[in-house]
């Protein structure tokens, strides 16, 4: 009876391994250096990640959040930048659980500066994994230039849903958040401070 226990163990133990998912060693990416500054109304946060493969830098330039909606600028050392390529300009928000954002899917809406120029886009909607549901609106380039141009020659942007101000944003600094992320992923403010 031991002999057939024995056996049955070993025929189980070796039926059983192949279908065990295999053990992924990849070490996960580690960040490296990181930084933060402050310039008026805006955040700089610059991230130095190793992936194994190489060292991506990526810089952002935000205003707005903790729990309110965000405008940002996002660009990595990996992608093409300034002067020949303009990051995106973003405008987001996030809704806690079981609460719809006020920006919906497919919605037209608009961006205002205090001198009156203004830009359309659409508001892209979705639910992550957890339940949250997600908004946000985009200016890349091209457009996005125009975007950045006005930022700087400009002191407020209204986000404006369904004909209403749904947030407005200070731009107090941006010119030195943008700057600095430029510089910290290895780009220039031309095209844009020039």
């Amino acid at each position: 009876m031991k002999l057939f226990a024995v056996g049955l163990l070993a025929f189980t133990a070796n039926t059983t391994a192949p279908s065990q998912a295999p053990t992924n060693n990849a070490p996960a990416p580690t960040p490296v250096d990181s930084g933060y500054w402050e310039y008026g109304s805006w955040r700089v946060f610059a991230e130095t990640i190793d992936t194994g493969e190489d060292l991506r830098r990526t810089c952002t330039a935000l205003t707005g959040g903790d729990g309110e909606p965000s405008l940002s600028i996002e660009i990595s050392n990996g992608d093409g930048g300034p002067p020949d390529f303009f990051p995106g300009v973003s405008i987001s928000e996030h809704a806690i659980r079981g609460y719809p954002t006020v920006m919906q899917e497919g919605q037209p809406v608009y961006i205002r500066f205090d001198d009156e120029d203004s830009m359309d886009a659409v508001v892209s909607g979705y639910f992550d994994e957890d339940g949250f549901a997600h908004a946000f609106f985009r200016f890349d380039h091209p457009d996005s230039q125009w975007v950045l141009r006005a930022m700087r020659k400009n002191h407020q942007l209204d986000a404006v849903v369904g004909g209403h101000v749904f947030s407005s944003f200070f731009l107090d600094g941006f010119t030195a958040a943008y700057v600095k992320a430029m510089d910290e992923c290895g780009f220039t403010g031309a095209g844009v401070v020039d």
